[in-house]
């Protein structure tokens, strides 16, 4: 059965750990804390790499949750990949542990006009 939980967060920390520019396209890599209220329950820390130059961008990232989600205690990791094509956000398989083993899915964030994030997780397990 595929379930949907949804919340609020707010980024803790953005740190910039190595940047560069090459060839017109700056590189970053940046770490990420985040706080969840909702659904979704918790913290997150985010690895990132993003690629930038003036016609494109893109950014890759792993995310480790640890909380809850719909009140079942565990964590799981995120891969988030997006550029020109839009933001894909995957659970990934087998990551879940404590009552979050076997969960799979997919997410969206979207921002509002004040700058508030929404989280929304399609999951399944």
């Amino acid at each position: 059965m595929t379930s949907t939980a949804t919340a609020s967060f707010v980024l803790d920390k953005w740190e910039p750990q190595a940047e560069e520019e090459t060839a017109g396209t700056r590189f970053a890599r940046v770490v990420i804390a985040k706080t969840f209220t909702g659904d979704v329950e918790g913290t997150s820390t985010v690895e990132m790499l993003t690629a930038v130059n003036e016609t494109s961008r893109a950014y890759v990232a792993f995310e480790r949750f640890a909380g809850a989600v719909d009140g079942r205690e565990g964590a799981f990791v995120l891969h988030h990949s997006a550029g020109d094509h839009g933001l894909d956000l995957r659970i990934l398989p087998g990551s879940g542990t404590g009552d979050l083993t076997g969960i799979t899915g997919t997410a969206t964030i979207t921002q509002d006009a004040e700058g508030n994030h929404t989280f929304t997780l399609t999951y399944e397990g």
